[in-house]
C-alpha cells in the first residue's frame, strides 16, 4: 500500500490523539479492587473503526509506540503491539471484512494454546469465544446494523470494540508468558476480571464512536472512501 501525504499527515493527527488520550487515567472498581484504564485504551479502536485496519493499524502502530514511552510506561514490555493487534480486527470487522477479522482472531486464540501455560488454564479465552460465536451469528446483519441507526447500529460498533479490545487483551497476555515468566495461578486471578473490563471499554468505546461516526458520515472524509483501505 502507497501512503499518499493526506495518509501521513491523518497518521500524525490521530497518532497525536492516542497519545494525548493515554495521559487520560480513568478509576474503575471490581469487586472491591480499583483499577485504572487509559482513555488511549477508547481512542485506538475509534481510530481504527475511522481509518479501518491498514491506516488504522499504523496510527495505533506508531501513536502507541510513541505514547508508550511519552506517558512514562517504559519499554519492558510491547505494548504497541496488542494494541496494534486489537486495532487491526475492529478495523476489519468494522469496514465488512467479517471473514478476516474472524480468521486473525482465531488465530491469536490458537496461539494461546502454544504454550504450557495456556494449555494448563485452556478455559482462559472463553469470552474470546464467546465472542467468535457472536461474531458468527450476527454476521449476516453486520453490515445492515453498521450501516443504520440506533440501538442495532450501537450494538454493531460495540461487538466491533470489544472484539478488538479482546484481541489486545490475549495477545498480551500472550507476550507476557515468556517475557515476565507468568504462571498459570496469574491468568486465573483474572479469569472473571478481564472481561469486565474489556466490555466496559468496549461500551466507551462505542458511546464516544456513534455520535464521532455519525458527523464523519456527514463529511467528505476521504478515509471513508474503503476503496482506498484494500
Amino acid at each position: 500500500m502507497k501512503l499518499r501525504g493526506s495518509d501521513v499527515a491523518i497518521i500524525g493527527v490521530l497518532s497525536a490523539v492516542i497519545i494525548v488520550a493515554g495521559y487520560i487515567k480513568l478509576p474503575y472498581s471490581i469487586i472491591g479492587t480499583t483499577y485504572q484504564f487509559s482513555m488511549g485504551s477508547v481512542a485506538i479502536h475509534v481510530v481504527a473503526f475511522i481509518l479501518g485496519p491498514i491506516l488504522g493499524g499504523i496510527t495505533t502502530l506508531v501513536g502507541s509506540f510513541a505514547g508508550q514511552f511519552l506517558t512514562g510506561q517504559g519499554g519492558s514490555f510491547p505494548m504497541f503491539v496488542p494494541a496494534t493487534a486489537g486495532a487491526i480486527v475492529t478495523g476489519l470487522l468494522a469496514w465488512g471484512r467479517l471473514r478476516e477479522g474472524l480468521a486473525f482472531f482465531a488465530i491469536v486464540i490458537c496461539a494461546w494454546y502454544m504454550f504450557p501455560v495456556g494449555r494448563a488454564v485452556w478455559y482462559y479465552p472463553y469470552v474470546h469465544l464467546i465472542v467468535v460465536v457472536l461474531l458468527v451469528i450476527v454476521s449476516p446483519y453486520m453490515k445492515r446494523w453498521l450501516d443504520g441507526d440506533g440501538k442495532e447500529h450501537f450494538a454493531a460498533v460495540a461487538i466491533c470494540c470489544i472484539s478488538g479490545l479482546l484481541c489486545d487483551q490475549l495477545v498480551g497476555s500472550i507476550i507476557a508468558i515468556p517475557i515476565f515468566d507468568l504462571s498459570a495461578g496469574m491468568y486465573k486471578s483474572v479469569l472473571f476480571i478481564y472481561p469486565i473490563e474489556r466490555i466496559v471499554l468496549g461500551l466507551a468505546s462505542a458511546v464516544i464512536m456513534v455520535p464521532v461516526l455519525r458527523t464523519v458520515r456527514k463529511s467528505s472524509f476521504f478515509v471513508l472512501d474503503k476503496k482506498h483501505d484494500k
